[in-house]
């Protein structure tokens, strides 16, 4: 294969995560406009909309591969972006600016969850394949979460039940949804194309390349929220919504695709994606558990992030 073909696939590659990223952002800042114009709270403005929205990424990539019939991009998408949010977003979050105490009302409602889907996940996706019955299950759960975020046994709902944002309705909020939408679309259909290009020209398993730039690409959203946050002084925050945003990723992003189709584990998940996983989710869980992440553990995460990456290239 030609390398200047490769570097023109790599190049709409990376344009096309952009838009794809570009779109989400689109989409929840029209959406967080529409939601205060119609008196959500903020609580509900930050889970539904910007919890969701920060996994839009993983989902259009997700749908548009099932529809291409790669299958394996799904998972391999949803188990590299949780790695990404984890060891990278946290690790990074942590060096720049810790220690960092987690609010505790906000673990109360994620930490449960997180362990719940992320063991849910694993269990199903562990004979290398997510059928129809187990995609259905792992949307059940989803719906569980969402169901209890707004329950009133949630404190930290009722820490959030007072604030809420004004706003209104413009031609501005729906064009940014609409044109949201539309790269979201874009976005996804050129990435799943040229990861397949990428893939097959370099004769790698497709979750090579979708558990690593696909992810990686994917997981920007989250990555530019929590570096706001350092800004802002809510990095507690930022960090407690990564428990948050893995779960709606190995729920919603995993399971809504399956519904559609069968879902295939490829040879890098359950080789070498799955271990990580479970080794990371571990780490966040005891950090979780302990209510702080210290700036060496930030420095320690990234470490284990490189050494992924490293991991992934003996698959080349």
């Amino acid at each position: 294969m030609e390398l200047m073909q490769l570097l023109q696939w790599s190049a709409i590659l990376i344009a096309a995560l952009y838009v794809l990223v570009r779109g989400a952002d689109l989409f929840v800042e029209g959406a967080k406009q529409v939601g205060s114009a119609l008196g959500m709270s903020s609580f509900a403005i930050g889970v539904l909309i910007v919890g969701l929205g920060t996994s839009l990424p993983e989902l259009a990539s997700s749908l548009a591969a099932v529809m291409a019939g790669t299958t394996e991009i799904v998972i391999a998408n949803a188990v590299g972006s949780n790695i990404t949010n984890i060891l990278l977003i946290v690790g990074v979050l942590a060096m720049l600016g810790g220690p960092v105490i987690i609010n505790k009302n906000l673990l109360k409602t994620e930490l449960p969850i997180f362990f719940i889907a992320t063991v849910h996940f694993i269990a199903s996706v562990y004979d290398g394949v997510i059928d129809r019955v187990e995609a259905l299950l792992l949307l059940g759960t989803l719906i569980v979460y969402i169901w209890y975020l707004f329950s009133s046994d949630n404190a930290a709902k009722k820490e959030m039940a007072d604030e809420r944002t004004r706003g209104k309705i413009s031609a501005k909020n729906i064009a940014f949804i609409a044109l949201g939408i539309v790269a979201l679309m874009v976005g996804a259909n050129y990435t799943v194309e040229m990861a397949v290009n990428i893939a097959t020209g370099l004769a790698v398993p497709i979750g090579l390349v979708s558990i690593g730039a696909i992810a990686i690409g994917t997981s920007l959203p989250e990555l530019f929220v929590s570096l706001r946050a350092i800004k802002t002084g809510e990095i507690d925050l930022a960090i407690g919504n990564i428990f948050g945003s893995n779960a709606f990723n190995i729920l919603m992003v995993v399971g809504i695709p399956g519904l559609i189709a069968p879902l295939i584990a490829g040879e890098v998940v359950l080789g070498l994606g799955l271990g990580i996983l479970v080794a990371a989710s571990l780490i966040l869980f005891v950090m979780g558990l302990a209510r702080q992440v210290q700036r060496w553990e930030g420095v320690a995460m990234l470490l284990f992030f490189i050494f992924f990456l490293v991991k992934l290239i003996e698959f080349v």
